[in-house]
C-alpha cells in the first residue's frame, strides 16, 4: 500500500469518527430536551414501587406482551424498514373530513370526533372526554420526521371545549405530543 492511500484512510478514519462522536454528543443532549420526560424521583417514584406490577425496577404487564411480533427480530425489523418495499404508506388524497364546533356544543349531544391515529374527542351525557391528545402536526419527537396526514390536522388545541377527562393510553410520542 502507498503512503498516500494510508494517509487518505487515516484522515478519512479521523474525519468519520469525529462525525460519530459529534452526532453521539448531539443526540446525548437532545435527548436531555423536557419532551423526553425524565425518570420518576421522589414521591412518584414511591407510588409506582407500591404497584403490584412494579417489578424488578419497571412496571410489568399482566399478560406476555412482547415488544417485537413473536419470530421477528429487530435486525428483521431494521432491515425491512430500510429496504423493504411499502407502496401506499400515505393515502394518495387528503382523508375526508368534516369540522365539527366543538366549543358549541349541545351538553345533550353524544359525539365521538376523531382527529386521527389514536386521537379522538367524546362528549358522552355531557362529560368531554379527550383521548391521546396529538395536534402540533407531528407524531414524532424529531421535527418534521413523521407529519399528520391531510385531513386530520384540522383541529387546533383551541378548538376544544374545556375537557372533564384526560386519558393518555400510553406514553409513546404518537399518543400524546410535548407541545400539545
Amino acid at each position: 500500500m502507498t503512503s498516500k492511500f494510508l494517509k487518505s484512510l487515516k484522515w478519512f478514519s479521523i474525519i468519520l469518527t469525529s462525525l460519530v462522536l459529534v452526532l453521539v454528543v448531539v443526540t446525548f443532549f437532545y435527548m436531555k430536551k423536557p419532551l423526553f420526560g425524565k425518570a420518576a424521583d421522589g414521591a412518584r417514584l414511591e407510588r409506582m414501587k407500591k404497584s403490584p406490577h412494579f417489578k424488578d425496577g419497571v412496571f410489568q404487564n399482566l399478560n406476555h406482551t412482547p415488544e417485537l411480533t413473536e419470530g421477528y427480530s429487530m435486525s428483521a425489523v431494521i432491515y425491512d424498514k430500510l429496504f423493504g418495499e411499502h407502496p401506499r404508506l400515505s393515502p394518495v388524497d387528503s382523508i375526508p373530513s368534516t369540522k365539527v364546533d366543538l366549543l358549541h356544543l349541545s351538553p345533550d349531544s353524544n359525539v365521538l370526533v376523531w382527529f386521527g391515529h389514536s386521537s379522538y374527542f367524546m362528549q358522552i351525557d355531557g362529560k368531554r372526554i379527550l383521548v391521546d391528545p396529538v395536534f402540533s402536526g407531528n407524531a414524532s419527537p424529531v421535527p418534521g420526521t413523521v407529519k399528520a396526514f391531510k385531513g386530520t390536522d384540522r383541529y387546533k388545541v383551541e378548538d376544544l371545549p374545556e375537557i372533564d377527562y384526560l386519558i393518555i393510553s400510553h406514553d409513546h410520542y404518537d399518543h400524546v405530543d410535548y407541545e400539545t
